[in-house]
C-alpha cells in the first residue's frame, strides 16, 4: 500500500498512460502552424532553415528540439511528436518531486493528466505543449533560492530564457520574480545571493541573446521587432475592434473561455490550494501560487503590442501552460476544501455558474460535465472521491480519441490524396482546401511533383487564366469544422465548375469528395 502510494509509483502510471494516449490518440496534423513548425526543423537539421523577420522562424525551441527527433528516426509527424511526450513527462516528474509528502501524488497525476486540451497536443508538434515544461522550471528552481542560490537563479533564469526561445508567452511569467522579492523582502527573507544572481545571470543571457540579433540582423531587438511587424488583423485582435468587443475580453469573455474549454473546474479546485497558501505562505505553494498570479494577470490583461493595446487570443491551446500549475495547486489544497464546509459550498456555487454559463450557450455536455462535478463533491469521500474524481475526469479525454479520429477520419484523407497524385492515368491539376494546400510540404515532404499538383480553391482565379482541359477536385468535409470559413471559396468554385467544365466522374467515402472534370 505504501509503494501505491509513492511518487514513483503515481509517476511511471502517469508515464505510461501519457505514452498510450500519445500511441493511440494521434488523429493527425492540424493543417496549421504546427506545418510550419515540423518543415523549419527538418530545414534546420539539414542546415537548411534561414532565420528572417517572420518571428517563428527565430522561435529555436520550438522546432530545434522536435526537428532533432525527425532527423534521428525519420519525418512522421505523429513520431516527431513525442517532444511533446518528453516535456510532459519531464513536467511531471518536476510537480512531482516537490509535492510535499502529506499531499496525494495520485490527485497531483489526475488533474495534470485529464484536461482535454492539454491532452490533445500531446500528440502535436507545437510550443505551447514544450513551453509546458519551461513554465514549471521557473518556479520550480525558486523554491530552492536560499539552499542552491546560484543553482536556484540558473533555473529560473534557463526557463524564462528557453522558454522565450520557444514561445513568447514565457513573457507572462515574467511578473514572477518580482512578486518573489516583494514576498521575500516583506517576510524578512531577503536571499540577496539568489537576486544577485537572478540578475547577473539575466543580463549575461540578456546580452548574448541580444548580440546574436544584433550581429546577425543590425539590431538588438529584432526578435521584437519581427513580433510587432507580425501583427495582423483578425477576428483574433481587439486592438481594431470596437470598445464593447475590448470590455467584454477584458471582462467576461476570460471566463466564458475557460468554461467552454473545460478549464473553470481546473480552476475552481484550485481555490482552496490558493486559499491555504495565502492563510499560511511557504515553499512550495508560494512560488507555485505567485506564478499562477502571474499567468492568469498577464493573460488577462497584458497586451502583445508595444504600440497599442491588444490583449492576446483565449485560444485554448494558449491556456494548455495553466494546467501543470493548477493541478499543483489543486494538489496542496485537496484535504483543505474537504474539511471546510463554507469552502465547499463557494466551490459548488462556482461550478454551478460555470454550468449555468454552458446553459445560456445550450452546451448541454458541458453544463451536464460541470452539473456532475457537485454530485461527486458532496457523494464522495476519502479515496472513493480520489477514484470518483479520476474516473469523471479522464472519460471525456479518453472519448475525445474516438470523437477527434471520427471527426478527421485522417488515414482515409492521406489514402485518397497518395492515390490521385500517384494516379498513372491521369495528372491534372488538383483543386483542393486551401489548408491541405498549405500543408503539402508534410503531407508530402518527399514528393515535389505531387506538391506541385496540388492547387488552393482560394486562387481560383489563376485557374480561370490557365483553364486547363482537365482537372481534378478533392474537398476535404474537414474543413466544415476546422476551417468554416472555406465555405466562401467553395461556394465560388461549385458555380464555375458547373459553368466551364463537365463532371466525368465523382467518388465520397467519409470526409473526402473526389471528382474529376473535363472542359467544355
Amino acid at each position: 500500500m505504501k509503494f501505491i502510494q509513492s511518487k514513483s509509483f503515481a509517476f511511471w502510471i502517469g508515464a505510461l498512460f501519457l505514452f498510450g494516449y500519445w500511441l493511440f490518440g494521434f488523429d493527425g496534423i492540424t493543417f496549421s502552424d504546427d506545418v510550419f513548425y515540423l518543415l523549419a526543423g527538418k530545414s534546420f537539421w539539414e542546415g537548411s532553415m534561414e532565420f528572417n523577420s517572420y518571428h517563428f522562424s527565430t522561435r529555436w525551441g520550438a522546432y530545434v528540439p522536435s526537428g532533432l527527433i525527425g532527423f534521428l528516426i525519420g519525418f512522421d509527424p505523429h513520431k516527431i511528436s513525442l517532444i511533446s511526450l518528453v516535456s510532459y513527462l519531464g513536467t511531471l516528474a518536476l510537480l512531482l518531486r516537490i509535492l510535499p509528502k502529506s499531499q496525494n501524488p495520485w490527485i497531483l497525476l489526475v488533474w495534470f493528466s485529464s484536461q482535454i486540451y492539454f491532452l490533445h497536443f500531446l500528440t502535436k508538434v507545437y510550443p505551447d505543449s514544450l513551453l509546458v515544461f519551461w513554465i514549471v522550471l521557473v518556479p520550480f528552481s525558486a523554491i530552492y533560492r536560499q539552499e542552491k542560490p546560484f543553482l536556484s537563479a540558473l533555473g529560473v533564469i534557463s526557463g524564462l530564457l528557453f522558454g522565450f526561445l520557444t514561445k513568447e508567452t514565457i513573457v507572462f511569467l515574467g511578473l514572477l520574480p518580482i512578486l518573489l522579492f516583494w514576498f521575500d523582502w516583506k517576510k524578512g527573507n531577503k536571499y540577496l545571493s539568489f537576486y544577485f544572481c537572478l540578475i547577473g545571470l539575466g543580463i549575461a543571457f540578456g546580452t548574448l541573446y541580444l548580440g546574436y540579433f544584433w550581429i546577425k540582423f543590425g539590431s538588438p531587438f529584432y526578435r521584437f521587432e519581427s513580433i510587432q511587424d507580425g501583427h495582423y488583423i483578425s477576428e483574433f485582435t481587439y486592438a481594431d475592434k470596437s470598445f464593447w468587443v475590448m470590455l467584454k475580453r477584458l471582462t467576461i469573455m476570460p471566463i466564458v473561455t475557460f468554461v467552454e474549454r473545460s478549464y473553470w473546474l481546473w480552476l475552481v479546485f484550485a481555490i482552496p490550494g490558493l486559499v491555504k497558501i495565502r492563510k499560511k505562505p511557504q515553499s512550495p505553494g508560494i512560488e507555485f501560487g505567485l506564478a499562477f498570479f502571474s499567468l492568469l494577470v498577464c493573460f488577462w490583461l497584458m497586451s502583445t503590442n508595444f504600440k497599442f493595446y491588444n490583449p492576446i487570443y483565449l485560444n485554448p491551446r494558449h491556456l494548455i501552460i495553466f494546467v501543470p500549475i493548477l493541478a499543483f495547486l489543486i494538489s496542496l489544497g485537496w484535504e483543505y476544501w474537504q474539511a471546510d464546509q463554507k469552502l465547499k459550498r463557494l466551490m459548488a456555487i462556482l461550478i454551478l455558474f460555470g454550468a449555468a454559463i454552458s446553459l445560456l450557450q445550450q452546451d448541454w455536455k458541458m453544463a451536464g460535465f460541470q452539473a456532475l462535478a457537485i454530485l461527486i463533491l458532496y457523494a464522495f469521500q476519502g479515496q472513493k472521491l480520489t477514484w470518483a474524481i479520476g474516473i469523471y475526469l479522464l472519460v471525456p479525454g479518453l472519448l475525445a480519441i474516438r470523437y477527434q479520429q471520427n471527426l478527421k477520419e485522417y488515414p482515409l484523407l492521406i489514402k485518397a490524396l497518395i492515390e490521385e497524385v500517384k494516379s498513372a492515368e491521369n495528372q491534372s491539376l488538383i483543386l483542393t482546401n486551401n489548408f491541405l494546400d498549405f500543408s503539402k510540404g508534410v503531407l508530402f515532404y518527399e514528393d515535389r511533383n505531387a506538391q506541385k499538383l496540388l492547387f488552393p480553391i482560394e486562387k481560383l482565379d489563376s485557374i480561370r487564366a490557365l483553364r486547363p482541359t482537365k482537372i481534378r477536385v478533392i474537398l476535404y468535409d474537414y474543413y466544415r469544422h476546422a476551417y468554416p470559413k472555406e465555405q466562401e471559396d467553395v461556394d465560388i468554385l461549385e458555380p464555375w465548375l458547373l459553368e466551364n467544365y463537365i463532371l466525368n466522374s465523382e467518388e465520397t467515402e467519409g470526409q473526402v469528395w473526389i471528382r474529376t472534370y473535363s472542359r467544355k
